[in-house]
């Protein structure tokens, strides 16, 4: 048995979340962006709390996120490879936790928003360091690098499934 067949793949819309499961994002949010990569930018922003918003999280056998990820509406300014159709979602503040890393948490909590919204097309900026994670999910680079919070990012896409599975 593999160790995604015994955890749970959660996600909830801010109406849904308690209290303490907003705490646990916050908690591990916060690890990762600000105290492992010193970002200084603004990490918690009305895209947490917007209606449509998707909060998707992994916990151990301790009830301890693992991995998170949200999913939100795709910004208006948001740019697109040329001559692909609009992204549906934006995948954004991706974090695995520090002791769970390489380990796969992060393709299969990814793996699970995408399987979710089965046809899907969805947009992302990535870290560059980690631009092949998310190749490996189905997502090409488009565009030139840029900077984002002080860290070398690029855009990626990942277009509609002609046929979504059944």
């Amino acid at each position: 048995m593999s160790v995604f067949s015994r955890l749970l793949t959660e996600r909830a819309r801010w109406s849904e979340l308690t209290t303490d499961q907003f705490f646990e994002i916050v908690h591990l949010r916060y690890a990762v962006y600000a105290l492992e990569q010193r970002v200084d930018a603004q990490d918690f922003d009305e895209s947490d709390r917007a209606g449509s918003t998707e909060h998707w999280w992994i916990r151990d056998d301790d009830s301890s996120l693992i991995a998170y990820l949200r999913l939100v509406a795709v910004p208006l300014d948001e740019p697109m490879p040329r001559g692909a159709p609009r992204a549906d979602w934006a995948v954004g503040r991706m974090v695995v936790r520090a002791d769970q890393r390489r380990k796969g948490f992060a393709q299969h909590i990814l793996q699970a928003a995408m399987e979710a919204h089965s046809g899907a097309a969805f947009v992302l900026h990535a870290q560059q360091y980690a631009k092949s994670l998310y190749e490996k999910c189905g997502f090409e680079v488009f565009g030139a690098p840029f900077d984002e919070a002080g860290i070398p990012h690029v855009r990626m896409y990942k277009g509609r499934t002609e046929n979504p599975p059944l």
